[in-house]
């Protein structure tokens, strides 16, 4: 039997659910400073107050729509830790975190690349998903790494930052972003496992 308990709990998780997905949309297309806690609760049909209920300020709507890649993270970094210290793993771990990224990742990234002082604020109070790759870069570089292998892993798990910026001001969709990201992250991946040696051309 559901109590009235549970439906609003769940009543109040649709809600920040909401909250989020639309704060999101808003500060991509606006951008987080032009947009206002009266803007999300307008668009949502709430009242400000409702709103301050589940997120005291705009900063604490973004730290939340983060905090679900970096629970990605933290989830590969464990998963990473627990593998055999293969030459491929760097290999395989790229292509674990590619295969969970999604267009609400892309969105994510594109609220974060627009709104750069906002991600030095948080990256500065390590809320931040970029600076939290360094646990995966020790893990994955090993002892004898050298400056330019760990450069290539980090960049490993970069390729798509580097696909948004790419792909600004051409007519390409979410799932070109996304697929020229896998193919840059598998290519770089392999260059770091391969110590710098060359390697013959072909698809990535």
């Amino acid at each position: 039997m559901t109590t009235p308990a549970g439906k609003d709990r769940r009543s109040g998780a649709r809600t920040r659910e909401d909250i989020l997905r639309v704060a999101l949309k808003l500060f991509t297309e606006k951008g987080f400073e032009a947009t206002s806690i009266r803007d999300i609760s307008e668009a949502l049909g709430l009242t400000k107050s409702a709103l301050y209920y589940h997120f005291r300020n705009k900063e604490e709507i973004v730290v939340s729509l983060m905090a679900g890649r970096r629970a990605d993270l933290d989830a590969l970094v464990a998963w990473i830790t627990a593998q055999p210290r293969t030459p491929d793993l760097p290999q395989r771990a790229a292509l674990r975190w590619m295969t969970d990224t999604t267009t609400e990742h892309l969105q994510a990234m594109r609220l974060a690349q627009a709104n750069q002082p906002l991600m030095r604020r948080l990256a500065g109070e390590g809320k931040d998903v970029r600076s939290a790759f360094d646990t995966v870069v020790d893990l994955l570089a090993g002892e004898d790494a050298s400056t330019v292998d760990r450069l290539l892993i980090r960049m490993t798990f970069d390729t798509t930052a580097a696909a948004l910026l790419a792909a600004k001001g051409t007519d390409a969709g979410p799932d070109d972003v996304i697929a020229a990201a896998r193919r840059a992250s598998r290519a770089l991946a392999r260059a770091a496992t391969n110590g710098g040696k060359q390697e013959p051309d072909g698809d990535a």
